[in-house]
């Protein structure tokens, strides 16, 4: 008997301690003194810990039931439901970002996250001291034999969480019809502060748009890519690409490929070694970085050459083809394109999942492997690896891994690549669009640090205007090469080659490719060539077109188009 006395007052106290702290101090104190308002998913979280405390009154008044402890758990996972949802809005915001009104420096919808778990800890902590059910039913029925009622007689501790619970209830109604009105108002997702002046109060109706059910998943679920072995009718046309395009290049040769590679190609890149000696310059951004490797013919100025990328083993890549795949396949391939050198698939999971290779690049004297997910891997070729069998399904005795990382963007961040392109200082990559955001965003990480340096909006220009309309998310861009500075951009939709200006995010020409070309996936440039990568019929096609006569727009029109950015990953 004395157990079950000590179990409920301390109940009685964990009940009091679960409403008063976070639903008082946010109501009596943040609230009504302070004149924070609650949006309407805070709303919802103090109805959820309200609702627990009821669940608990329930216990205390007629004692520890399998059906009371269940209706307090769903609350408490349906708590757990607001909470994720309404801290998963503002997580991966800026340190010291936030909404409303702080608590020992954090937000109330960080706190709303600790008291749901505090609920499971205490209700657990409290079960493991609790009576037996058996016990407490026994002395349940002697007490309702003697007393002839069917609940407990409450001490002074319950009444005390009786008082709280519905002190505490009544005074957030208040400023629940305060603040917010009655039905059909609803709680809002920006609220003004709190009045005691009516006046100054917004009831709104407002939020009523999104409470259908069943709800989407959020805005951050978006369809994945469509990859070159998907079945998805392409328009090939370029003449009914968005952009006005005058300019076609021209088909050299084609071949089927017999490479044994383990899926579809997904990005392309030929290593040709400089014909000269290069310095490396003093900026500190370009020391110890490699170039995409372009043809000499096609050398920038600001493309650069570590002086180790090709030594020692290194020595293996120069005037070969780095190929990735679909299924995070590298492989290093003559320049005849026939014969496989040496090769690593690698184990995308058990560390940051890098899924689908869209960018192999060589980065000083490094493999740098970019995923369609913005994740990278970087690789060093070893012959005397051994076995490093943690990181890769093939190839584990020839390469190892030197580390992963993941890019966090803005305004791409519901948004995956399929092409990821080194000059040796930056890594460029170009959104694809989906179901829900449609914008083509040139992506910009810097090399050395693996941060993100910027984000821009593509463009058109005078040079290639766009059609009424109609908007550059129509292009689906899936590889990407260096050319004098600038990006040559490869869209399997329209089949349309986009050269891009990196600093301005202008398109500065565009050129449509020939019609033989089908489910383009690749590109690369070798000596006065272009070659592109196509899929068909489970088989990849390599077709080499000519650039002799290839003479893009590189001048950027300073005039841009004004359109304010789209951010995906914020709001209440």
């Amino acid at each position: 008997m004395k157990q079950s006395k000590t179990f409920y007052f301390l109940f009685s106290l964990a009940i009091i301690g679960i409403v008063a702290l976070p639903v008082g101090i946010g109501n009596l104190v943040l609230g009504f003194i302070y004149g924070d308002s609650p949006c309407i998913q805070c709303w919802a979280e103090r109805q959820s810990m309200l609702y627990i405390g009821v669940a608990g009154l329930f216990i205390l008044r007629y004692g520890l039931k399998p059906k009371y402890l269940a209706i307090l758990l769903l609350m408490t996972a349906g708590g757990l439901y607001q909470s994720f949802y309404h801290y998963g809005n503002h997580a991966l915001e800026d340190v010291g970002q936030g909404f409303a009104l702080t608590i020992l420096g954090l937000h109330t919808q960080f706190w709303a996250h600790v008291v749901f778990w505090a609920v499971v800890l205490i209700l657990g902590v409290l079960l493991c001291f609790a009576p037996s059910l058996q016990t407490l039913a026994q002395e349940r029925g002697v007490y309702t034999q003697t007393t002839r009622r069917t609940y407990r007689d409450l001490s002074k501790a319950n009444n005390l969480a009786f008082l709280v619970v519905g002190v505490i209830a009544i005074t957030n109604m208040v400023q629940a019809f305060i603040s917010t009105g009655p039905v059909p108002y609803l709680g809002q997702g920006d609220p003004i502060r709190f009045s005691w002046n009516w006046r100054e109060n917004v009831w709104s109706t407002k939020n009523w748009q999104h409470m259908g059910f069943p709800r989407q998943l959020g805005k951050r679920i978006v369809d994945t890519p469509i990859l070159a072995d998907a079945q998805y009718t392409w328009d090939y046309d370029y003449h009914n690409a968005p952009l006005e395009i005058h300019k076609e290049l021209t088909l050299r040769s084609q071949k089927i490929s017999s490479l044994n590679l383990n899926a579809p190609i997904s990005d392309l890149l030929f290593l040709s070694a400089p014909s000269t000696s290069i310095v490396v310059p003093k900026n500190p951004l370009a020391m110890s970085m490699t170039s995409q490797g372009c043809a000499p013919v096609h050398k920038s100025d600001k493309v650069y050459f570590s002086p180790d990328t090709f030594a020692g083993d290194n020595a293996l890549f120069k005037n070969t083809f780095l190929i990735g795949t679909q299924k995070e396949g590298f492989y290093v391939a003559n320049k005849d394109l026939e014969t496989l050198v040496t090769h690593f698939v690698l184990d995308k999971y058990y560390a940051a999942t890098v899924e689908n290779f869209v960018g192999v690049n060589m980065v000083g004297n490094l493999i740098r492997v970019m995923g369609q997910n913005k994740s990278s891997a970087d690789v060093r070729y070893n012959p005397k690896a051994g076995n490093n069998f943690v990181n890769f399904l093939q190839g584990a005795d020839h390469f190892e891994e030197l580390g992963r990382s993941r890019l966090r963007t803005s305004r791409a961040s519901t948004y995956y690549v399929l092409s990821a392109r080194s000059d040796g200082v930056y890594t460029y990559m170009l959104s694809v669009p989906n179901q829900r955001y449609k914008d083509l965003i040139l992506v910009r990480m810097l090399d050395r640090d693996l941060g993100l340096d910027s984000e821009r909006v593509v463009q058109a220009s005078t040079n290639n205007p766009l059609k009424p309309k109609r908007d550059l998310g129509e292009f689906y861009i899936t590889g990407l090469a260096l050319y004098q500075g600038k990006l040559l951009a490869l869209s399997k939709a329209f089949n349309t080659l986009l050269v891009i200006d990196p600093m301005s995010a202008q398109v500065l020409d565009a050129y449509g490719l020939p019609s033989q070309i089908h489910n383009a996936s690749a590109l690369t440039l070798v000596d006065d060539s272009l070659v592109v990568v196509g899929y068909e019929a489970g088989q990849n096609t390599f077709y080499t077109l000519d650039l002799s006569n290839f003479s893009p727009n590189t001048t950027p029109i300073i005039e841009l188009r004004q359109q304010a950015p789209e951010l995906h990953s914020q709001g209440c």
